[in-house]
C-alpha cells in the first residue's frame, strides 16, 4: 500500500475504537498504516537536520557525554525534561520536538499546562536551555531536569 492509500490517524482511531473491533483483525488489516519507530534512525536524522555538531547539542542541552550518546545508540529513553533540552539545543520545531515526545513514549507539550506553554514558547523561539531555566524559574515552575 502506497503511503497516499495509509489511513489517516483519525480512521484508525475511530476503526480501532469501535465496538466489537477484532483486535487481530485491526492489526492485520491496518499494518501498512502503522509506523516503526527506530530512535536511533530517528535521532540521528534530527542530528543530520540541525547541522550542529554533538559536542555543540551536548553543551548545549547541558547533558553528560554518556548519557547522550546512550540516546543516540537507542540504549537510552531520554525523559520528557531531557528532550526538551535536546530540542532546545538542535534549534528543533515544535513539531519535531512534539514527536520525539511521542515516539520516546511521552505525552506531547500541552499548551494549556502553564509549563508546557513556556515550553512550546522557549522551543518556537529557539531560546537556549538557560533562558529556559529562567523563564521557568520567573514564572514560578519547575526547572528542566
Amino acid at each position: 500500500m502506497s503511503n497516499a492509500a495509509k489511513k489517516s490517524t483519525d480512521d484508525l482511531m475511530a476503526e480501532l475504537t469501535q465496538k466489537n473491533t477484532d483486535l487481530q483483525d485491526y492489526i492485520d488489516t491496518n499494518t501498512s498504516s502503522m509506523i516503526e519507530v527506530n530512535l536511533r534512525e530517528f535521532w540521528d536524522g534530527l542530528l543530520k537536520k540541525s547541522g550542529k555538531s554533538k559536542s555543540d547539542i551536548i553543551n548545549g542541552a547541558d547533558i553528560s557525554y554518556i548519557y547522550f550518546y546512550e540516546i543516540l545508540q537507542g540504549k537510552k529513553n531520554p525523559t520528557k525534561d531531557k528532550i526538551v533540552r535536546l530540542s532546545l539545543a538542535m534549534e528543533l520545531t515544535v513539531a519535531e520536538c512534539q514527536q520525539a515526545l511521542r515516539f520516546c513514549n511521552h505525552a506531547a507539550l500541552y499548551p494549556r499546562l502553564k509549563r508546557d506553554s513556556i515550553l512550546i514558547y522557549a522551543v518556537e523561539n529557539r531560546l537556549s536551555v538557560y533562558q529556559t531555566q529562567t523563564l521557568l524559574r520567573q514564572a514560578g515552575e519547575e526547572e528542566l531536569k
